[in-house]
């Protein structure tokens, strides 16, 4: 399936095997605005359009079966609480932030429709 970052600036792809597995398509239009955590104090919910799309380099496949699918499960699971993305502060650029850890998790967070994400965030 086929997938547009919020700012229609980046577009990628999950297999539809994967997106299939995880039994999403009937889920996409019943979340909230983000996945849920665990509660800490460091942990702010941000806009996935204020994260800057992160990329890897074309001789890399952009996703990892063994880390994409569990969170793909895991959204459908009301137990399941993921860790927040973690974010570098960035100045004078396009987005506010930068993903250090965390790209599945931003890549998966918007192909099922969350606008927010936890993150923790580090200064520039």
């Amino acid at each position: 399936m086929r997938f547009r970052t919020p700012r229609d600036d980046y577009d990628f792809d999950i297999p539809d095997e994967w997106w299939s597995f995880a039994e999403l398509d009937q889920l996409v239009s019943a979340l909230g605005p983000y996945y849920p955590y665990k509660p800490a104090d460091a942990v702010q919910i941000v806009l996935l359009s204020d994260i800057e799309p992160p990329q890897r380099s074309e001789a890399v496949e952009p996703f990892k079966k063994y880390k994409l699918v569990p969170l793909l499960l895991a959204f459908r699971s009301p137990e399941c609480k993921l860790p927040p993305i973690q974010l570098a502060e960035l100045e004078d650029a396009v987005y506010q932030y930068r993903v250090t850890n965390g790209y599945h998790r931003f890549y998966s967070s918007i192909a099922v429709g969350y606008s927010h994400a936890p993150a923790v965030l580090f200064p520039k």
